[in-house]
């Protein structure tokens, strides 16, 4: 089940679907069948960038590649005693490359 975050998650969602309809739409394809399963797309974020809170919860994040630029990242909750995602949480859906994980 893929939900959102945030409201300013949902909002940006609508714009990524504006810029890159397609590509949104495989993300979102991808998110409810395969959210941890990793590679060039997929991926957890590290460093300062790999974990954050929801619902006073710490958890991993992890980020979608839509485009060259354009990035989601969200949070995997388990089902207690499974090894599939119960919720994938969008917590930032941004069409343009998030400008504090730029290299300098």
């Amino acid at each position: 089940m893929v939900e959102f975050a945030t409201r300013s998650a949902q909002k940006g969602w609508r714009d990524c679907l504006a810029v890159a309809r397609n590509a949104t739409v495989d993300a979102w394809d991808r998110l409810t069948t395969a959210p941890m399963l990793e590679d060039e797309r997929l991926y957890r974020l590290k460093a300062d960038f790999s974990t954050g809170s929801y619902d006073g919860q710490t958890l991993e994040r992890w980020q979608y590649k839509i485009t060259n630029g354009g990035r989601i990242w969200y949070f995997v909750v388990l089902t207690p005693g499974a090894k599939t995602a119960g919720r994938v949480l969008l917590e930032r859906c941004e069409p343009g490359h998030p400008k504090e994980t730029e290299r300098r």
